[in-house]
């Protein structure tokens, strides 16, 4: 007969692989190292299966964890959710909220759904834009909530937070810049990112120029499909049926990262308020999110 797997269980697991070990998971679930230890091998005993690989240097998922960190997750998020509805039935107005677009068109928009189900009575109003535009607009009170870049909001960051970019191209682009220089696409306008980009090409000695420029990251995007040059994305907009990632092996020097940061103005008082609800939703899917890359990396 099965047997209904124990949050607590599960809560230790995911701890450990957020934080890395189980000596950091165990301070932060405010226990003993023994106790959280126990949990896992409770947890292990229950399933028939190892789940970590533990070593002076932290603590690695083995097959079978793998197999169950997304089941995890779910398991906690949907009791998150129960409490969220019976607790915070009466979380109620509306959140401004501002978003890159790298953001706007990644991952988020089903996270912001899933926030929507559970707070059916929050009224969400998204604006998508630069992080300059942003950061005004924070500083104005004209958003409650803004996540982008922290080397331009002005503002002190919730949470802050790096992912790596690619360089991209399409499967069909030959790439010689050794004879002609590199055909670069690049957004218009101050990007951070692409500033780095192009000094990580000027630093390793790759002549390039702009072929085509544009403000939207879907032209961007339909640009590399199409042919016309390279571009550095986050691996979650790179359209794998399309485009390939460029690397060494096209003599390309390692491409930077993008840092993203969330920040709040100025919120209700009132901890229950609509705001607080999504800040603290979008921090714990941040949490989340970075675990899982931290361990598929």
């Amino acid at each position: 007969m099965l047997r209904d797997l124990d949050s607590h269980l599960l809560r230790a697991f995911l701890t450990v692989i957020e934080t890395g070990s189980v000596s950091a998971a165990a301070q932060k679930l405010a226990r003993t190292q023994a106790a959280v230890s126990m949990q896992l091998r409770r947890l292990e005993e229950q399933l028939g299966h190892r789940l970590l690989e533990r070593s002076p240097r932290g603590a690695t998922l083995t097959g079978a964890g793998q197999m169950l960190m997304p089941y995890a997750q779910r398991i906690l998020e949907a009791g998150a959710d129960a409490q969220r509805v019976l607790g915070d039935s009466h979380v109620s107005g509306t959140v401004r909220l501002g978003l890159l677009e790298d953001v706007a068109v990644g991952r988020l928009p089903s996270v912001l759904q899933h926030f929507s189900a559970s707070y059916t009575d929050v009224v969400l109003e998204i604006i998508v834009d630069s992080s300059t535009a942003l950061s005004r607009m924070l500083t104005h009170g004209e958003l409650d909530i803004v996540i982008g870049d922290p080397g331009v909001i002005d503002a002190s960051a919730v949470k802050t937070w790096t992912q790596p970019l690619r360089w991209v191209g399409s499967r069909n682009l030959k790439i010689d810049w050794r004879k002609t220089p590199l055909p670069v696409i690049a957004f218009v306008g101050t990007c951070a990112w692409q500033e780095k980009a192009f000094a990580a090409l000027n630093r390793a000695r790759i002549p390039w120029r702009v072929v085509c420029k544009s403000t939207s990251l879907l032209a961007i995007q339909a640009a590399v499909d199409a042919g016309l040059g390279v571009a550095v994305m986050l691996m979650g907009h790179v359209r794998h049926d399309a485009v390939r990632v460029l690397g060494a092996r096209e003599g390309l020097p390692p491409p930077p990262h993008a840092d993203f940061g969330l920040f709040a103005g100025s919120l209700e008082a009132n901890a229950n308020s609509a705001q607080h609800a999504l800040l603290d939703f979008l921090s714990e899917d941040i949490e989340n999110f970075l675990a899982l890359e931290k361990d598929q990396a």
